[in-house]
C-alpha cells in the first residue's frame, strides 16, 4: 500500500480581492527595476537590451516568448469557458488539468528570468549578457552548464542573489508560487487527481507519495497566474513609456557624439533603438514579429555589454569628434519618420 503524507498544507482559496491585491504587491516589487532613476548611472543600452531581449539576428518565427503569450492567453480564454457536458464529462477536472499544464509553462519560460536578471544586473553594473546567469555559477555547475543548461530553481537562486545585493524584494516573490515538487511531479506526469487533492505517486530524490490539498494548488497556480500577469504589463508598459522617446535624438555619447533614437512599433511602444554617428553611420538594432534587424553593433559577451560600431574614423580629426574631419560638419543620419537634421545639443550623455 502507498503512504501518503499531505505536505503545503497552508493556504487556501484566493478571493477576487485577494488576487488584485496580490497582482499590485507584485507590480509594486518589480516596479523599481522596470523604471530605474534616468539618467542611468550605467549604459542605458545595456537597460534597453535587457528589455528587447538582445541575440543575434533572426527571421520571422524564432521568438518563443510571443509563442508563450499566446499560449497562455488560449489556456486562461479555455479555463474561463463553460464546457460542454458531452465532450467534457468532468470539466472540473479538465480545468484543473490544464491549470497544471498552463503552471508548468509558465514557470520554464525562459524569457521573463533572463530580463528579470539582466535588469537586476543593470543596475548593479553587470552589463547585459543574454546569458545572465553562468558568471554566478560554481565551477562544478559550469562543466554542466553546456550538457544541461539551467533549471528553473537555479535561475530564481542567481535572482535571488541579484535581488538581494540591490536590496530589492523581487527574488522573494518565487517563494510564494514556485514549487520545485510540483514543477517536477508535472514535468515527470507523475501526478494523481482526487476530489480532495493531488497526489504525487513517486516523487523525486527521497520524497516518495505525497500530496497536496486541492486549496493550496489552486493558490499556488493562482499566485502563478498573477505574477506572471503582473511580469507581461509591467513589461510591455516599460517599453511603452520608453516609447515615447521615439523621433527625439537624445545625446547618448558625448566623446564621439552619438545621438540614441529609440525605435517603436505602431502601438508607440518601444521595439529597439538606433545610434546615429556624426559620420553618417548608425548602429541599429530593432525586434518585431517579423524578425530581428541588427547593423553595426554586435554583443560582446565577455565584456557583458554591446558593441557599437562608429564605422569609419577621420583622417583628420576636430575637437568635435574622432569620427569628424577637422574643420567638417557632423553629418548625422534622419530619423525614421523625420526629415529635419540633427545636431548635437550640448554636452552630457544619458
Amino acid at each position: 500500500m502507498v503512504k501518503i503524507r499531505t505536505v503545503d498544507s497552508m493556504g487556501g482559496i484566493m478571493t477576487p480581492e485577494e488576487v488584485e491585491a496580490t497582482r499590485e504587491r507584485y507590480y509594486q516589487v518589480l516596479k523599481p527595476i522596470f523604471f530605474p532613476e534616468l539618467p542611468a548611472k550605467h549604459d542605458i543600452i545595456n537597460f534597453f537590451a535587457s528589455l528587447l531581449r538582445v541575440v543575434g539576428m533572426e527571421d520571422r518565427g524564432w521568438d518563443p516568448l510571443l509563442e508563450s503569450r499566446a499560449t497562455l492567453e488560449d489556456f486562461n480564454t479555455i479555463m474561463q469557458m463553460e464546457l460542454p457536458a458531452d465532450g467534457f464529462p468532468s470539466a472540473e477536472m479538465t480545468k484543473w488539468r490544464l491549470g497544471l499544464v498552463m503552471y508548468s509553462h509558465m514557470v520554464e519560460m525562459d524569457a521573463p528570468y533572463e530580463i528579470i536578471a539582466n535588469l537586476l544586473r543593470f543596475q548593479l553594473g553587470y552589463g547585459y549578457n543574454p546569458n545572465p546567469y553562468y558568471q554566478f555559477l560554481s565551477k562544478d555547475e559550469k562543466k554542466q552548464f553546456s550538457k544541461r543548461g539551467i533549471y528553473p530553481i537555479g535561475k530564481i537562486k542567481i535572482i535571488k542573489k541579484l535581488s538581494k545585493e540591490l536590496g530589492v524584494q523581487v527574488g522573494d516573490i518565487f517563494d510564494e508560487f514556485y514549487n520545485q515538487k510540483l514543477r517536477n511531479a508535472i514535468s515527470h506526469s507523475d501526478y494523481i487527481f482526487t476530489d480532495m487533492d493531488f497526489r504525487v505517486r513517486n516523487g523525486t530524490g527521497s520524497l516518495g507519495a505525497y500530496a497536496i490539498p486541492l486549496e493550496k494548488l489552486n493558490e499556488t497556480i493562482t499566485r502563478c497566474k498573477a505574477f506572471y500577469s503582473r511580469f507581461f504589463g509591467i513589461e510591455h508598459a516599460a517599453r511603452h513609456i520608453f516609447g515615447e522617446w521615439a523621433k527625439k535624438a537624445l545625446p547618448y555619447d558625448p566623446y564621439y557624439k552619438g545621438l540614441l533614437e529609440v525605435l517603436a512599433d505602431k502601438d508607440g511602444t518601444m521595439c529597439g533603438f538606433r545610434i546615429h554617428w556624426p559620420n553618417g553611420t548608425d548602429s541599429t538594432y530593432r525586434r518585431t514579429e517579423d524578425g530581428i534587424e541588427m547593423v553595426n553593433c554586435m554583443l560582446a559577451m565577455q565584456k557583458n555589454t554591446i558593441d557599437l560600431m562608429v564605422g569609419l574614423y577621420a583622417r583628420k580629426p576636430g575637437s568635435f569628434s574622432p569620427l569628424v574631419e577637422d574643420g567638417a560638419q557632423p553629418i548625422y543620419s534622419k530619423r525614421e519618420g523625420d526629415d529635419r537634421p540633427l545636431d548635437w545639443p550640448g554636452d552630457g550623455s544619458l
